[in-house]
């Protein structure tokens, strides 16, 4: 008979962590003692500002989701980015695009998501996303849109259902963010 160790699969043995990538520090969060051990990914390559200015401007400007017109300033290796876009999926996108260039410590972004004139006109907009998207889920879902945020209401049945509903909300121009109370029912 065999033991249960000898079942298990073998697991892989990875080498231990060089101590200069390894942060560890202690947090103190309403009296709780947690230690925290984190990576450093990537190391951040000293760069002039104007390089790094230069670079994120060239970055955005290829980049296919970044809308035009964004604004980008640097501080001391930190990127703010500022301006006006009518999709999250664009301002997500500006983020990205400039996150991980060599130089950058830390990015800001400002940039604003603005709904269009009338909440109606969301509600409206998601409704039809859903019927395209989750056709079999827009029955059961109800939406309310307040200054762009949509919120989900309804029963749906399995998981997938429920993130292609939240995907199809997302699409819609001028949500700035989705509140998903979907419940999924067996």
């Amino acid at each position: 008979m065999s033991s249960p160790t000898s079942q298990q699969p073998s697991a892989h043995v990875f080498p231990p962590l060089s101590p200069s990538s390894l942060v560890k520090r202690t947090v103190f969060d309403n009296g709780v003692e947690a230690e925290i051990s984190a990576i450093a990914d990537r190391k951040c390559v000293p760069c002039d500002d104007s390089e790094l200015l230069a670079s994120s401007v060239r970055a955005l400007r290829d980049a296919l989701h970044v809308p035009k017109g964004i604004v980008v300033s640097v501080n001391n290796g930190i990127v703010v980015l500022d301006g006006r876009t009518s999709y999250y999926y664009e301002r997500a996108a500006a983020e990205r695009t400039v996150r991980f260039l060599d130089g950058v410590r830390a990015v800001e972004n400002h940039i604003l998501v603005e709904p269009p004139a009338l909440a109606h006109d969301v509600r409206v907009c998601v409704a039809n996303a859903l019927l395209r998207t989750a056709a079999d889920e827009a029955t059961r879902i109800a939406v309310q849109a307040v200054d762009g945020t949509v919120i989900l209401h309804g029963v749906v049945h399995s998981p997938a259902e429920r993130d292609a509903a939240e995907r199809a909300a997302w699409t819609v121009e001028g949500v700035r963010s989705v509140i998903d109370n979907l419940i999924v029912s067996a």
